[in-house]
């Protein structure tokens, strides 16, 4: 999953432009370079390759169509996703035409337009190399089973592509949750809510299965004995930390 999002804005409110880069600089650490003419923009983005480009349809020195025509001839493959800002519906359709993600009414909503980013980041950092994390969720797989989990349970394939994760990405405790949840659930073709139900559920039938001191024992001082259960994050963080020990392909 990727951490750091490039993003470049090449739109006519430059005072939005720098809001945005305000907002996605400081909390979702992101770069955003801001530009407001489209031959500046055809200009940045092969200095860049950005990964996410918004872009009005109407901009001097280039109108977007026509940025977005010389990038795909100059980026190819390396093109970013696009957001467009269109005034008219025919616009509409030239961004979508040339692969545009999403398009915007313009003036931009700055809501709109952060919620519109967002989704492509999101998307970004979903993209996952699930060839290398099925090999590492094998391994997670068989740490399960020595803890007395089920094969039969939901919760025992989740659990064990979450450390996968987590393990790839070198994820710490705070770091768990929805950023895992998310790439699962679309790829078992299921909710959130549903791989974090199911992981909960396949913890407590270990826990019932071999009790307290057996998970404790699996899990050594990544868990306080005296709080209960551990949670869904203790449990992912410390067979990723296993797995770490334990060195890949092991």
């Amino acid at each position: 999953m990727m951490e750091r999002v490039d993003i470049l804005c090449a739109m006519r409110d430059r005072r939005l432009g720098m809001a945005i880069r305000r907002e996605m600089d400081d909390e979702l650490h992101c770069s955003v370079r801001v530009v407001s003419r489209g031959d500046e923009a055809v200009r940045c983005a092969c200095e860049m390759t950005p990964d996410i480009m918004v872009i009005d349809a109407l901009l001097p020195g280039g109108d977007g169509l026509g940025v977005m025509d010389r990038l795909r001839a100059q980026l190819g493959g390396r093109m970013p996703r696009v957001i467009g800002g269109s005034m008219m519906p025919f616009s509409d359709e030239g961004l979508y035409r040339r692969g545009a993600k999403a398009v915007i009414r313009v003036p931009w909503n700055e809501e709109e337009l952060k919620a519109a980013i967002q989704c492509q980041i999101d998307e970004l950092r979903d993209a996952i190399d699930w060839r290398a994390a099925e090999q590492d969720s094998l391994r997670a797989q068989a740490l399960l089973e020595g803890m007395g989990m089920s094969r039969g349970l939901k919760g025992f394939a989740y659990l064990s592509m979450a450390a996968a994760l987590a393990y790839e990405q070198d994820m710490r405790l705070a770091a768990v949750g929805e950023r895992l949840y998310r790439p699962i659930a679309a790829r078992c073709g299921t909710t959130q809510q549903a791989v974090e139900r199911s992981i909960r559920h396949a913890m407590e039938s270990a826990m019932g299965a071999s009790g307290a001191e057996g998970m404790y024992a699996f899990f050594g001082n990544t868990i306080d004995p005296t709080k209960g259960k551990p949670t869904n994050a203790q449990c992912i963080c410390a067979l990723a930390e296993k797995m770490k020990a334990s060195g890949r392909g092991c």
